[in-house]
């Protein structure tokens, strides 16, 4: 049994906009496929150390705000300060879903959007 992540998890986390990395150290979906698939086959195990800290932009945002930046939900990462160049305002907490993402740290200006701060 293979893993394919595709579609569930962001090729990379680089805002496609600007190319800032919205999570240091984490995994790309390809690495992360081939860490699981390599384990399965009893090769090389491989863990991730995750960090989820201040320098993190990890967040789901309602359909309706990924539609009006000309994106699909996981069709990449974006930073927020490229979405909202993109929607043409900041974003508000009602923007957020209720998605364990955004519950996480992040960078001081994502915890503000939120209304974390």
């Amino acid at each position: 049994m293979t893993l394919d992540l595709k579609g569930a998890t962001p090729e990379s986390w680089a805002c496609v906009d600007c190319g800032i990395n919205t999570a240091p150290g984490h995994p790309t979906r390809i690495e992360m496929e081939r860490a699981f698939n390599g384990k399965a086959l009893k090769l090389e195990p491989t863990t991730f150390n995750l960090s989820f800290n201040e320098h993190c932009e990890i967040y789901m945002v309602r359909d309706s705000v990924w539609k009006a930046a000309g994106l699909e939900p996981m069709g990449g990462c974006i930073c927020i300060g490229c979405l909202e160049k993109r929607i043409g305002r900041q974003l508000k907490p009602k923007d957020f879903t209720r998605h364990v993402f955004n519950s996480m740290p992040g960078t001081e200006r994502l915890l503000q959007r939120r209304g974390d701060n």
